[in-house]
């Protein structure tokens, strides 16, 4: 990997806007969405919401009508996020990293990684997840949309020389902690590509319990 950049200066740089650009045709209302399905399924209704890696808020906007709930976003693309806030001015778009949110700590009951981790350095992973922790209440949920990989690995960004795409169960990062359980594992079989473990996507569902997470000691009599 180059040691002259990480992947978060190059994503605020100018990956993450060229990014938007190759995918914007893609991020529209009415398609499926496991994350979308997801929260329907376990009936959850957030007051306050953010997702990480938000892109232009199109899920934002979408899960904020339908919940009822104030719907943030965080994404580093500039442009993603001024497209946005341009759509839907009704919910909260601002630019930023995931290891680095411009939010208040405990300031949501519901925090959506969106399919964002993967590009996420490594060296940053725990920032990330120290992040997302910070800003998500005690009692409340995390949903973690990314690759799932049985073990961890890396491919080479197709799209800017020297970076990488990292994939590995990322719910794993949280789940070391005893605060955290996986309550709910939705795979993303939209396509023949579920079949190739290297695109095998899916939805961690999982909750916070810092109260329940350090119990009495049970071999004290």
């Amino acid at each position: 990997m180059a040691s002259d950049h990480t992947q978060k200066a190059a994503f605020l740089g100018g990956e993450g806007d060229r990014w938007f650009e190759r995918n914007v045709a893609h991020l529209s209302h009415g398609k499926r969405d496991v994350v979308v399905e997801a929260i329907a399924a376990l009936h959850l209704k957030p007051k306050a919401f953010l997702e990480i890696g938000a892109a232009n808020g199109h899920r934002v906007a979408a899960l904020a009508k339908s919940l009822g709930a104030r719907g943030c976003g965080v994404e580093p693309s500039a442009q993603a996020v001024a497209d946005g806030r341009k759509a839907n001015p009704d919910i909260d778009l601002r630019v930023g990293a995931a290891d680095e949110l411009p939010f208040e700590t405990g300031a949501f009951d519901l925090v959506i990684l969106g399919f964002c981790m993967y590009l996420v350095d490594p060296a940053l992973h725990l920032r990330a997840v120290a992040e997302a922790d910070r800003v998500l209440a005690d009692g409340g949920t995390l949903i973690v949309f990314d690759f799932v990989a049985a073990q961890p690995y890396f491919n080479d960004y197709a799209h800017l020389p020297g970076l990488r795409a990292h994939k590995m169960e990322f719910s794993k990062l949280f789940t070391a902690h005893p605060a955290y359980t996986l309550v709910h594992r939705q795979l993303d079989q939209k396509s023949e590509k579920f079949l190739d473990a290297d695109w095998r996507e899916g939805v961690d569902v999982l909750v916070k319990n810092m109260g329940a997470a350090f119990p009495p000691n049970p071999h004290r009599r």
